[in-house]
């Protein structure tokens, strides 16, 4: 079976790697960077299947892929919907999950009243692309609400409600054409300057009863849209329950842990659901897994090497500042065993952030 990915970065070569040695799948990459109309109908009229790196993939380009529907995994739908903040908060309010209070913003009239509405602080975020961090603008008091217009507004916004939280954490399933889904256990992911830097598993201190509502969380969002493939849902551990932050409808950073970390990797399963294959086991295959992010400079991430049960990939992306380069995998006996390991990482990790 022939399938293509549109993107070739870091998660469209893992996508393809992952099926290497499945000799009746071949994978084509499309850079969207060197896109044109005439090389994107060639490149889908010689694939059986497609899918995407990204969400954030231009409306130019979503709108050539109508023609390509029925072989589109996930669906355009899945696609436009997570492409738009707040198509996303309203399908995860219909798929019964809950989320940040939020409403529309498409002036500074509206944000005043979304101030009112929603309270202080709020974040205000673009609907459409915008990632890492980028394209959000936190208000603090009524005064914030003019430089926020003036440093994102002039486009579709959307104001969410601040979230109180104790961490973030993610889920990962993989759903195939049949409806079968497979979920892989969560990770504790933490950020800093709105960068994924680290992933832990197993989440520390995570009761059944959270554990039990991020997989029904994921199930019905996946069910509701009919999704195949990979699918993330980034989500706030609050004192009260688990609230839905961001949905990703691909692979996902906080998921590279199970490369070496799981049975089957995020990559593999999303790859086999597309292709109408059987989806394989998600179960960790160590008590405890890290994934740490290698951010502006690859020289820390050298240091692997040495160490036995660390695992380095390098995307051969040319250094900047906030770039991610690479990851590091962490796989051990036990979390006191991953953790010591992370120390002797720890220059990967702005000072402060890693906290055993």
């Amino acid at each position: 079976m022939k399938i293509g990915i549109l993107g070739n970065g870091q998660l469209g070569q893992m996508l393809s790697d992952s099926v290497q040695d499945i000799s009746d799948i071949d994978v084509s990459l499309y850079d969207l960077r060197a896109h044109s109309d005439e090389a994107l109908d060639a490149f889908l009229a010689g694939v059986e299947r497609v899918s995407f790196e990204t969400e954030n993939i231009p409306a130019h380009i979503v709108a050539r892929l109508e023609s390509v529907a029925d072989k589109l995994y996930p669906s355009l739908k899945a696609l436009k919907t997570f492409q738009n903040r707040l198509l996303e908060k309203t399908a995860l309010r219909a798929a019964g999950i809950d989320t940040a209070d939020f409403c529309a913003v498409n002036s500074l009239d509206d944000l005043h009243a979304a101030v009112e509405q929603l309270g202080l602080p709020i974040v205000l975020k673009t609907t459409t692309e915008g990632y890492d961090g980028k394209g959000q603008y936190v208000l603090r008091s009524p005064a914030d609400a003019e430089p926020a217009w003036a440093a994102i507004g002039g486009r579709e916004l959307i104001a969410e409600a601040f979230v109180s939280f104790e961490r973030e954490t993610s889920v990962i399933a993989s759903r195939d054409v049949n409806g079968n889904m497979v979920i892989w256990p969560m990770t504790e992911n933490v950020h800093h300057e709105g960068i994924l830097r680290y992933s832990l598993f197993p989440a520390a201190d995570l009761s059944a009863e959270k554990a039990e509502q991020a997989e029904r969380y994921i199930r019905q969002l996946a069910d509701s849209l009919d999704y195949v493939g990979t699918i993330t849902l980034e989500l706030f551990d609050t004192a009260s329950g688990l609230v839905a932050n961001e949905v990703a409808p691909r692979v996902h950073n906080s998921g590279h842990w199970s490369i070496e970390g799981a049975a089957t990797s995020q990559f593999r399963n999303h790859m086999l659901a597309i292709a109408g294959r059987a989806l394989g086991d998600t179960t960790a295959k160590y008590p405890a897994v890290a994934m740490l992010n290698v951010i502006s400079d690859e020289t820390p991430a050298e240091k692997a090497a040495t160490i036995g049960n660390a695992f380095r990939h390098s995307y051969g992306k040319e250094a900047r500042p906030a770039r991610k380069l690479g990851h590091v995998t962490v796989v051990a006996a036990d979390v006191n065993e991953r953790d010591n390991t992370i120390d002797q990482l720890a220059d990967l990790i702005p000072a402060g952030v890693w906290q055993r």
